[in-house]
């Protein structure tokens, strides 16, 4: 007789089958294999549909879109998951926190008082439940409700008093109401409860930026690699940061030796292939977009634990510092124009090698290739040609980072557009046509994609083709709305641009989005409502006017538009009742006016007015033109194009005094850094030169080449015009 026992499986702890299943899932998700996660998740989900913490973490990764079926449809979903978790335990605090956040994501109608109710609940449940705190005041100042969200930071301090995130995401709140002094107390008290906290580095680096503070933002941004390499080290299972020292040490040796007697090796990116240096991965690039990628050491992680949201942290925080280097510009060796490029490619590489599914750092490095191949400003000396680099090397660079950022993120959408961009930067226009076309039927949302395929067939002169596809995307966004009016109006069809400049008019009129985002989207795996969501949304649009703002290079590449955010009134159209058309009409009209209210921009609605001004110009219509040129200045005083554009209507139709008052008006007000306060000077100038006044035209040359050194069409007229006074010698 055997008389030994078996061993039967415990019911609970840590060998139970369904605790042993989700730890399997956590693993691979900390691996960066979040698929399979959220396979496994998905039949332990089935296996135990009463485990909560089964249903929770499922409802994350499904919400993220990890499978790609969609965010739409993701948040339906995950939202039905946490909904069957709250039947099984409807006291679960955690449960009720993520189906608030779930709620505030997804919107729609009567949304945001469910999700202030789901989590007035969570914190009832357990009032020491920080992270429900965390979330619910992020939402609240997603909704400019300031003095509430800071009450609830003020809670969630209370709830746990070490936390780095909340001290983060309040500073960022006290951003928003220009309280700098208390979010800088607010950064200092979150690097120093946890110096390794990238997104705190990051946010206040960028806020002193965005206030004019560049060496404080560089040392801070300094600061910030220092404190997270070691974090890092760990869990790439090599040594981080070395590349970055390699490279602020050329930039020091560069800066002692600007005469080239001593050349600082820094790393660069070659033409057809990506940078190369101790553990970077290397990029073979062809013409035809086929590559050979060698993966480095440091993308594969060896590291464990709960850190892969570090990596990203840290790989965002070195995106943002070489952005930061990119929109500086000021050079860092003896090299005229692209002297910056070095130190930036070298940030770019270091943090996509820490986190290679960053998207938006490879979005951000094709950005500042493009930035280096203009030489950095669109009225600089690059404008004249005075490069030193071959006429494609910056579009070969820019092709090598998109079909490596796609090797690694295969099917980004935002790299296909880029990959896009580059080939027809290089000229192959065929092959940037079939890009952007099978973008398009691939998301045929994206309104990016149909904006640049539209630009493309509108410069291969199918203006009816390119009215089209910008009408393809005109419901998602508002420079959709406005190239297709522009292409109609080139193509002679007055009364169809005009249409669409109307249909326009109500969101251009009403000055778009304004100095924040209002969406919510987002959550991290450790709370309801992470710092990342709170960057985000201090961040979203702020490098999209930091390089140059036009639409295609910017929002098309960033994301800052409606093709890759989440869209906020999907939701409205999914009710189950069959409406009459007219009312249904109605519902499509009132989305589509919500959707270009939620994504336009001042610059965007500015340029929507503009353009239609110079419509109504062209048709005669001079009163109508008039006030469609006030109401773009009154929507967007600082840009630029408005006043060059009135002031030269101004002179054609009122005389020289009328477009006085108008250059006037716009250099007092226009952003002194936009390119198009040169022109601005320049056509002052030239119109009173042209009117006699040789002496107002001296001193607005020499006003205007003083704030624009770089403006070379500026310095030619300067130049012409003291030619044609004698006064070249002086």
């Amino acid at each position: 007789r055997d008389n030994r026992r078996r061993r039967r499986p415990r019911a609970h702890g840590p060998h139970a089958p369904d605790v042993n299943l989700h730890w399997r899932a956590k693993n691979l998700e900390r691996a960066g294999d979040r698929l399979g996660a959220l396979r496994l998740l998905t039949t332990a989900l089935e296996l135990y549909p009463t485990n909560a913490h089964i249903g929770v973490s499922a409802a994350r990764l499904v919400a993220e879109n990890v499978d790609g079926r969609g965010v739409s449809t993701a948040l339906d979903d995950a939202l039905a998951i946490a909904e069957r978790c709250a039947e099984h335990d409807p006291n679960n605090a955690v449960v009720a926190n993520l189906r608030a956040t779930l709620e505030a994501r997804r919107g729609g109608k009567g949304a945001a008082a469910r999700a202030r109710a789901l989590f007035a609940r969570s914190v009832e449940l357990d009032p020491a439940h920080a992270a429900a705190y965390h979330a619910w005041a992020v939402f609240e100042r997603s909704k400019g409700r300031i003095a509430k969200s800071r009450r609830l930071f003020r809670e969630c301090r209370v709830a746990d008093p070490t936390r780095a995130a909340t001290s983060q995401a309040w500073a960022l709140l006290e951003v928003d109401a220009r309280n700098f002094a208390e979010a800088r107390r607010l950064f200092q008290d979150a690097v120093a409860m946890d110096a390794s906290h990238a997104p705190s580095w990051q946010a206040w680096a960028d806020m002193e930026r965005r206030l004019g503070n560049v060496g404080k933002a560089e040392r801070l941004f300094r600061r910030g690699e220092e404190a997270t390499r070691d974090a890092a080290r760990g869990i790439t299972g090599a040594a981080s940061g070395t590349r970055v020292r390699r490279a602020r040490e050329a930039d020091a040796a560069a800066k002692r030796d600007l005469g080239g007697a001593r050349r600082a090796k820094g790393p660069e990116l070659d033409a057809s292939a990506s940078a190369t240096l101790a553990s970077s991965g290397e990029v073979f690039t062809h013409r035809d977009g086929s590559g050979d990628v060698r993966t480095s050491r440091r993308s594969r992680l060896g590291g464990g634990g709960g850190s892969r949201a570090k990596l990203r942290a840290r790989s965002s925080l070195l995106c943002s510092w070489a952005s930061f280097e990119v929109a500086r510009g000021s050079p860092t060796s003896g090299r005229r124009g692209d002297g910056y490029m070095p130190l930036a490619r070298t940030l770019f590489r270091e943090a996509v090698d820490t986190c290679p599914e960053n998207a938006q750092a490879w979005t951000q490095w094709w950005k500042a290739e493009a930035i280096a191949s203009r030489g950095g400003s669109g009225v600089g000396l690059g404008g004249l040609g005075f490069r030193l680099n071959p006429p494609n090397a910056g579009a070969e660079r820019q092709l090598a980072v998109a079909n490596e950022g796609l090797a690694r993120c295969p099917g980004n959408e935002r790299l296909r557009h880029a990959r896009a961009l580059s080939l027809k930067s290089l000229g192959d226009t065929d092959g940037a046509r079939r890009e952007l076309e099978a973008l398009a039927r691939d998301f045929p949302a994206n309104a990016h994609a149909a904006h640049s395929l539209g630009l493309l067939l509108q410069e291969l002169g199918e203006f009816d083709a390119a009215v089209k596809a910008f009408e393809s995307g005109k419901d998602a966004s508002l420079p959709c709305l406005t190239a297709a009016a522009a292409a109609a109006s080139h193509s002679g069809d007055v009364a169809r641009a005009r249409g669409l400049f109307m249909e326009g008019s109500a969101v251009a009129s009403s000055g778009g989005r304004r100095g924040r985002s209002a969406g919510f989207s987002g959550f991290g795996s450790n709370d309801g409502g992470s710092s990342t969501l709170s960057l985000d949304s201090f961040d979203s649009h702020a490098f999209g006017g930091v390089f140059d703002g036009s639409f295609v290079d910017a929002a098309a590449v960033d994301g800052a538009g409606a093709a890759y955010a989440s869209p906020g009134s999907s939701s409205s159209s999914r009710g189950g009742g069959v409406s009459s058309s007219s009312s249904a009409q109605l519902s499509s009209s009132a989305a589509s006016y919500g959707e270009r209210m939620r994504t336009a921009t001042r610059r965007d609605c500015a340029a929507h007015l503009r353009l239609w001004a110079l419509l109504e110009k062209r048709d005669g219509a001079e009163t109508v033109a008039r006030t469609l040129f006030q109401r773009a200045a009154d929507v967007d005083p600082t840009d630029g194009a408005t006043w060059l554009q009135w002031g030269q209507f101004e002179r054609r139709v009122s005389g020289a005094a009328a477009a006085r008052a108008r250059f006037d008006a716009g250099l007092a007000k226009c952003d002194p850094s936009d390119p198009r306060a040169a022109y601005l000077y320049q056509a002052w100038a030239t119109m009173e030169a042209a009117e006699g006044d040789d002496a107002a035209a001296t001193d607005l040359f020499a006003n205007g080449t003083a704030a624009h050194p770089r403006a070379a069409t500026l310095w030619l007229e300067r130049g012409l015009f003291e030619a044609s006074r004698g006064d070249a010698a002086s």
